[in-house]
């Protein structure tokens, strides 16, 4: 392979509530100043209309992708009022289930459609686990890459079905040791208390108003965070895109007996899409997702299916809370090299009780991933997660040599030995530093507060006028599309919801 193969594509989808002052969750609209959550290319909302979403373009060179996202913060700053960005994943102290806003984004169909899309997750899972925060990491590899790697695969001709069979290969390693990443950057093991209605096992408490597991790396990723009954009976296979796709569709298409008692409507009001275990393809949870750049009004799975894999979405990432961004470029460096390694290495399909045994694997790393005595089971073998993990880090160490070598660098060398730093002492990881500044603070609400006050200073400075006018310029012509969808759709919404989820 020659030095140009190992160029990264990277986006980055970070994820924060806004809260007023003392931390509280915003009551108020989406920012005017943001423009159109609906069709702004960069600044969008997540399940909450409090729940800002900041969306990277592609890039290949990391200060840059890091300058864009940090643009993005102190561009949507400048236009709140008296707001902050919360720092952590795991929510503030929450209100009742109905103060938490639910996003809106306008009276054309397909923003009925998203607005509707989240009145069916209220109903099905509760407004609650709808306000944590992810990051999300987009990473795909260019195409001298696939070029040359199809050579050495000795594949030719058209190379759009080796790309996606090779990514579900990456994604198949991904879910067998991502477990790993959520020991090493895993920055949710406390929230505070009104997260949670009822008391857990799990969790201990500690002063008056902070859940915390003494061992746990990612609540987020636990199923204190993201839990689903009907999505645990699902086996999403991914196998390859065929399978994936037809499981998928099927869960869209099958009726499911608690969410038939929701009923569809409510007058002459949804309350859901439709009464299926999935609504649509994107309320399937997983820590990564094959992706296609859907058009306008195309459903993704359709995307996919019909044109193949461009990109995987990595979603297993905790916001770090000393990171003003959330992330920093040494977890940037780490991630190239985990999700390069898990496509390069062989990938044997996955098993229906492989499967189930994964995910154990990843709910005790999530929920005890820094007990000294925990064990995993991979291949059959139950082995310590210290040594577990020092082996597959050491060997990640080994290709890092490699890819620097061709690259004339030594940055990825390096995160892997900061890496390995937290490995041979839990005490380290993002997950440690945070109960211990928990502890040090009082609590979950008051440590994320200085975190979020901080930040907010640091977000004070303004751009440059030359950076702003971009932004300024998107944010309108944001606004001008939203009323182009508008005043130039047709039909019902009835019908428009019909053929939506026919594709």
């Amino acid at each position: 392979m020659q030095q140009n193969a190992f160029v990264f594509q990277r986006g980055i989808e970070r994820e924060t509530l806004r809260v007023d002052p003392k931390g509280h969750i915003s009551q108020t609209p989406h920012p005017a100043g943001l423009g159109s959550a609906l069709t702004h290319k960069a600044i969008t909302t997540d399940y909450s209309e409090a729940l800002l979403e900041f969306i990277t373009s592609v890039k290949t060179d990391k200060k840059a992708l890091l300058q864009e996202l940090d643009e993005l913060h102190r561009y949507s700053f400048s236009k709140m009022d008296n707001e902050m960005f919360w720092a952590g994943s795991m929510p503030s102290v929450l209100p009742e289930q109905e103060q938490i806003p639910i996003a809106q984004y306008g009276n054309s169909h397909i923003g009925r459609l998203k607005t509707i899309y989240r009145h069916g997750l209220w109903h099905r899972y509760g407004r609650k686990m709808q306000t944590i925060a992810g990051l999300h990491y987009n990473w795909s590899l260019t195409e001298d890459f696939w070029q040359q790697w199809a050579m050495v695969n000795g594949k030719l001709g058209d190379l759009t079905p080796f790309k996606t069979e090779e990514y579900f290969g990456l994604i198949r390693n991904f879910r067998r040791h991502s477990w790993l990443l959520l020991y090493l950057f895993g920055s949710s093991p406390a929230a505070d208390r009104s997260f949670l209605d009822e008391p857990s096992d799990e969790l201990a408490l500690l002063g008056n108003d902070t859940l915390y597991n003494p061992y746990a790396t990612s609540l987020r990723m636990s199923d204190l965070g993201y839990s689903n009954q009907a999505q645990a009976e699902l086996f999403v296979c991914f196998n390859s895109l065929e399978t994936y796709a037809k499981t998928l569709s099927e869960a869209i298409q099958q009726p499911y007996p608690a969410y038939e008692s929701i009923g569809l409507k409510e007058g002459d009001d949804y309350k859901q899409l439709n009464t299926s275990i999935l609504q649509i393809e994107n309320e399937y949870y997983s820590d990564i997702r094959p992706k296609r750049v859907a058009y306008s009004g195309e459903k993704p799975l359709h995307a996919l299916r019909y044109r193949g894999v461009e990109y995987i979405e990595v979603r297993c990432m905790d916001v770090n809370p000393f990171q003003p961004l959330g992330i920093d470029e040494t977890a940037i460096n780490f991630l190239d090299l985990f999700l390069l390694w898990c496509l390069v290495q062989d990938s044997p399909m996955i098993s229906p009780e492989e499967c189930e045994q994964l995910q154990r694997n990843t709910e005790a790393v999530a929920i005890g991933g820094r007990d000294p005595e925990l064990t995993l089971t991979l291949k059959g073998e139950t082995i310590a997660v210290p040594e577990l993990a020092q082996n597959f880090v050491e060997s990640i160490c080994q290709f890092a040599k490699f890819i620097d070598q061709k690259n004339g660098t030594d940055c990825y060398a390096r995160s892997c030995e900061a890496q390995m730093l937290k490995v041979q002492n839990p005490e380290l990881t993002p997950s440690a530093q945070v109960l211990n500044a928990v502890r040090e603070a009082g609590s979950y609400r008051q440590f994320t507060l200085a975190q979020s006050e901080a930040f907010a200073n640091h977000f004070n400075d303004a751009l440059r006028p030359d950076r702003l006018a971009p932004w300024q310029e998107e944010t309108d012509l944001s606004v001008w599309r939203a009323k182009n969808i508008e005043n130039s759709q047709q039909g019902s919404f009835d019908d428009f919801l019909t053929e939506y989820l026919r594709q």
